[in-house]
């Protein structure tokens, strides 16, 4: 909910803003097409962490933590719900994710290598770790796997009006995510 409220939110500043911030200033225009990468990178970055979020199912972690990872699992589904809706409104490709095989069974075949995005082999690593070191990885990795999406959503300036509050809910998300833990 949250996420939706953040959502909410910066859809209605954006609105309120300058126009150079949506790209409808011709000489300040971001390009489209770091548009779509963009979408299709947050698209394979969430569906990592998502399938991070999946190992953790069932664990023994702190509540703060898992307080944490349930609303991180709801903000980044609706991610990816986002970035796919206006990925196909664009015309473009919808990418096969490391979320269509899941956890269990992520094929890094499909997934660029994106930097503090785990991978298949870290999540089966993790996945195999005893309870008394399975928090301490767990977090490190969520810790990375943040950065990395707070660090992508805060660098894009966006030429779509949606996509640029997309990456500022991701940004918040990913930020408030990180001083909880």
């Amino acid at each position: 909910m949250r996420f939706l409220a953040a959502l909410m939110t910066v859809l209605l500043l954006a609105g309120c803003g300058d126009s150079s911030a949506t790209g409808d200033d011709p000489d300040t225009a971001a390009d489209p097409a770091a548009d779509t990468a963009f979408a299709t990178e947050l698209m394979h970055r969430d569906a990592a962490l998502l399938n991070l979020l999946d190992v953790g199912l069932g664990r023994p972690l702190p509540r703060q933590v898992v307080m944490t990872t349930d609303q991180l699992r709801l903000d980044a589904t609706d991610r990816m719900e986002t970035a796919a809706d206006l990925l196909e409104s664009w015309g473009e490709e919808v990418p096969v994710t490391a979320r269509d095989h899941g956890a269990e069974h992520s094929s890094d075949n499909d997934v660029p290598v994106l930097d503090g995005a785990p991978t298949g082999e870290d999540l089966q690593a993790l996945g195999n770790l005893p309870n008394k070191e399975f928090e301490k990885d767990f977090v490190a990795l969520l810790t990375m796997s943040l950065g990395g999406t707070l660090s992508l959503a805060e660098d894009h300036e966006a030429a779509d009006a949606d996509l640029d509050a997309l990456a500022r809910a991701a940004a918040m998300s990913c930020q408030q995510a990180l001083d909880a833990l």
